[in-house]
């Protein structure tokens, strides 16, 4: 999958723990604390399967299996 730079930015900011779209936010100087920019690349990399939403409490994301393994590569291509 080819990354657009801000889906980069929260891919490698976000970890395999539960986190609200504001904690990322709150994380990345690029988005500016903007959370509907946030809350958008996270249901993008929903879709792309690299992210999954909690299903009990509502509003929480983490990595999937598929997503640390792009997370990886990416910071492999950064060193």
């Amino acid at each position: 999958m080819i990354l657009n730079p801000k889906q980069r930015t929260v891919l490698l900011s976000i970890t395999t723990e539960w986190q609200t779209p504001s904690q990322i936010a709150n994380e990345l100087s690029t988005f500016s604390g903007d959370l509907s920019d946030v809350q958008q690349v996270l249901k993008d990399l929903l879709r792309a399967g690299l992210v999954q939403i909690n299903p009990v409490v509502f509003g929480l994301y983490r990595l999937t299996t598929e997503g640390i393994n792009i997370k990886e590569l990416e910071l492999r291509k950064n060193n």
